[in-house]
């Protein structure tokens, strides 16, 4: 959920292969392609990493590795939880939001705004599509909301 919120991330791939460290073969959680660099993701306690399959593995010279401590997912878990309701409002909408809606709410929250208030500004009915709109600002890197890291998101 981290790598599909990042709007730097062009693409990703999950579990690509395996990687030899030492000499233990560890399972490679994800291959992202930034817009700025690529890596190798693996998550601390990523299960069957003693299992990991060595058919499929990766050079470790091409990408750099990041490991990603157990307690920075634990950290990040209320920002991946609001994604968790948002990303899906993001996909049921793909089409339905005009350009002209996206600068609207943009120009209108260039002050931190509650999405209550930007649906309000902006909705003539059912405000899914200005909420789906917001958050697409959001994945995109348009708009910022500091306080989903810390507090559920009321969508």
């Amino acid at each position: 959920m981290l790598i599909e919120s990042d709007p730097s991330v062009v693409t990703f791939s999950e579990r690509p292969g395996t990687i030899l460290i030492g000499e233990r073969y560890h399972q490679v959680d994800f291959s992202v392609r930034y817009a700025d660099k690529s890596e190798l993701l693996i998550a601390a306690d990523s299960p069957g990493e003693e299992d990991a399959d060595v058919r499929d593995t990766l050079d470790t010279s091409a990408l750099p590795v990041r490991f990603i401590p157990h307690v920075e997912l634990v950290a990040a878990r209320m920002w991946i939880d609001n994604w968790h309701r948002m990303l899906p409002s993001i996909v049921a909408t793909r089409g339905l939001i005009s350009r002209s809606l996206l600068t609207g709410i943009e120009r209108f929250a260039n002050k931190p705004q509650q999405l209550v208030t930007i649906e309000r500004e902006f909705s003539t009915g059912d405000p899914t599509v200005v909420r789906a709109a917001t958050f697409q600002l959001l994945h995109e890197g348009r708009l910022t909301a500091p306080d989903m890291h810390v507090n559920h998101c009321h969508c």
